[in-house]
């Protein structure tokens, strides 16, 4: 309840330290051995050990103590950094995302020390307070502390069950580029009049727009699907395999149907493997209430890219700028503001399998393997660096309102959830039983 009570929006830096001193805390109240990395402009970044007598392996743990903004505050049932439990689930801003999650890895370890007054293996923990905004300096981190951060296994940040509560265990995620658009065509706001002579901003940003991916959603710019991963066969088994209730995705989003029209296992498929453009906003001119006829100076679009395996941001960047050239749009300008390539872990890796098979054994339900999660993450900087399998598993639901107003925790879940990551740890360490 302190940690969900305490407010530590990264987006706005609000109680960030204040937070990030509560979770050190934590820690230390477990006998972890603990270190605060800072750097110049950073949130800092919780390092904490312990350190096994009975294996020599070592599990990370990566979460995060920074959540999102509030906004809309009016949606919410009860004040977002005040804690309430109502009808077996805790709702709260991070209460999932990722506040519950952390608190679960806390206790994991709490566990094993009441029990057996040790732990099975290695423990290290990666808590970061910038997940939210990209963890734009977790590389650097970790380049700067790569001894501290090696392991032979890493538990990611989130995870739980689908809406059939089966265990899911995901095996990646995939890789983004976000992007912010600018373009100014006049030097002030011009008469509504004028639009027969002057040039538009917001048409031209629009027209251009329209020609980065056509309606079924493949992205046109040349030379983007050079590096797209073809999977195996035994790979496309696995997406074939998840279950997929294409009409309750389709209700819970309050969508007609899918995308240029896909059916429910290209859209399962795609969800998995595929790369995207979104446009995630647009903004410029009037958007208040009545008439106002102007030609806007200036106009605004923040795009965001999701990107698979071998694809890498910072080539996929140098061919936007040259699909904006070649399209006679060398005006707009370009703000970058992130990028991270994909993610994944073998389903046959010894790791993942005793994520599997802990699943199946807590849930009483065949485990769900996930390819790849349909959004992105900084798993690259840990799994990546060091050749390590990383694996999310956790204590979430699906509805549980990540993001958004009345975010929420089963009770149940949390339980399972703790339940379920000490299983995997015990047959990871002594091997299938």
């Amino acid at each position: 309840m302190a940690l969900a009570s305490q407010p530590s929006v990264s987006a706005k830096n609000e109680g960030i330290e204040e937070c990030a001193e509560l979770v050190e805390k934590m820690m230390n109240e477990l006998g972890i051995r603990t270190k605060v990395l800072r750097m110049e402009g950073s949130a800092p970044l919780l390092y904490g050990e312990m350190k096994s007598g009975r294996s020599d392996k070592t599990v990370l743990f990566y979460n995060h103590y920074d959540v999102q903004p509030v906004e809309p505050i009016e949606e919410w049932r009860s004040p977002p950094f005040k804690p309430e439990t109502r009808e077996g689930r805790l709702y709260g801003r991070g209460v999932s995302d990722d506040k519950g999650e952390l608190v679960s890895r806390l206790k994991i370890l709490e566990a094993f020390l009441e029990a057996d007054g040790e732990i099975p293996c290695n423990f290290k923990f990666c808590f970061d307070g910038e997940e939210e905004v990209g963890s734009p300096h977790l590389d650097q981190y970790i380049g700067k502390h790569k001894e501290l951060f090696k392991a032979d296994a890493v538990f990611w940040e989130w995870g739980g069950v689908d809406e059939a509560d089966r265990p899911v265990v995901q095996l990646g995620v995939k890789g983004n580029m976000v992007l912010e658009l600018a373009l100014r065509s006049l030097a002030k706001d011009a008469h509504g009049k004028t639009s027969a002579a002057l040039p538009s901003a917001p048409w031209k940003m629009v027209q251009f727009l329209s020609k980065i991916r056509d309606e079924t959603g493949r992205i046109m710019i040349e030379g983007w699907y050079d590096d797209v991963e073809k999977l195996s066969t035994e790979e496309m088994n696995v997406v074939q395999k998840e279950p997929f209730d294409a009409k309750e995705y389709l209700r819970v989003y309050g969508a007609k149907g899918f995308l240029g029209g896909m059916t429910p296992s290209e859209a399962k498929e795609a969800l998995a493997t595929m790369p995207t453009a979104n446009i995630s906003g647009i903004w410029g001119g009037y958007t208040g209430p009545g008439a106002k006829g102007i030609v806007p100076a200036e106009v605004h679009c923040k795009l965001n890219f999701q990107l698979v395996q071998h694809q890498d941001p910072d080539k996929l960047f140098a061919l936007f700028r040259r699909f904006l050239r070649k399209t006679g749009n060398s005006d707009i300008e370009i703000l970058w503001h992130r990028g991270e390539p994909a993610a994944r872990t073998s389903h046959n890796n010894p790791f993942a399998q005793a994520c599997i098979r802990a699943g199946r054994r807590v849930y009483g339900k065949k485990s769900v393997v996930r390819h790849s999660a349909s959004g992105s993450g900084p798993m690259y900087v840990i799994a990546k660096r060091y050749k390590i399998p990383a694996v999310s598993i956790g204590v979430s639901a699906p509805d549980s309102g990540m993001h958004a107003p009345n975010e929420n925790l089963r009770i149940d879940l949390l339980e399972k959830g703790i339940l379920w990551i000490s299983e995997t740890i015990a047959g990871y360490v002594n091997g299938p039983s």
